[in-house]
């Protein structure tokens, strides 16, 4: 029965985007927001149970790609569609609007967000399982950085008082969705054990992600998101000996 916990967690992952999907379709985003972050929680839980249970299996395996290719693959696509349409409409009243047919080369653009997702998704199944860093931003954490973002932008259209430019957005999107394919080392938050030596990483960025979301709510998942590709670049790089 134990074996099937993991598993269950994975599915209940899938619903929660799936129902997000929809959610965000309707217009009540906030809901789909929550929704995310639950989520990211059973995500979290069904592989650790999974290695406390010694319940890991590859169906298991295929099934949290699965279920994470629609939650945090196909999710923030349809995110950042949404701000871009809430931008190109509240540009349009102003008078700035960009040219239409930039305006659906932006909208197609963001069709590589589920793309570099799902390759991104195929790359982890088929890697190494004994390795303790993943290559490439997770989707979990590509996922996230949109729901922060799109979580304020949704609210008053300004991120942390200031606006945002749809190119300047377009480019973030770009550099975030190949950021998830690029051969970068990036800690994973997967705890084998709790000692602080060999998870020193992992304590500093959950105690500066707390501090982040009491002072900024959930708007501050973006940089919660950005401190994790920080931390795990600064990794890299002293262990190049780039610092040397």
């Amino acid at each position: 029965m134990k074996k099937h916990i993991p598993n269950l967690l994975t599915l209940l992952n899938l619903a929660c985007g799936t129902a997000a999907i929809v959610l965000t379709l309707e217009g009540q985003w906030q809901y789909a927001v929550y929704l995310v972050l639950v989520a990211s929680l059973f995500d979290f839980l069904d592989g650790f149970l999974a290695r406390l249970l010694n319940a890991q299996s590859e169906t298991g395996k295929q099934l949290d790609s699965l279920a994470d290719m629609v939650t945090f693959g196909v999710l923030p696509s349809l995110f950042i569609y949404t701000i871009f349409k809430n931008l190109f409409f509240n540009q349009g009243e102003a008078g700035t609007s960009p040219n239409p047919i930039l305006q659906w080369i932006m909208f197609g653009s963001v069709l590589i967000v589920p793309a570099f997702s799902a390759i991104r998704l195929a790359r982890f199944n088929v890697r190494d399982a004994g390795d303790h860093f993943f290559y490439g931003l997770p989707t979990p954490a590509h996922a996230l950085f949109w729901t922060g973002l799109f979580w304020q932008l949704m609210q008053d259209g300004l991120f942390f008082g200031s606006s945002l430019n749809v190119f300047f957005l377009w480019t973030i999107m770009l550099i975030m969705a190949f950021h998830m394919i690029l051969p970068v080392r990036m800690y994973t938050l997967k705890f084998e054990h709790f000692r602080v030596r060999g998870n020193l990483v992992r304590y500093v960025l959950i105690v500066v992600s707390v501090v982040i979301l009491l002072l900024t709510g959930l708007s501050g998942l973006s940089l919660v998101v950005l401190t994790y590709i920080l931390l795990s670049l600064l990794n890299l790089l002293l262990q190049t000996r780039v610092f040397r």
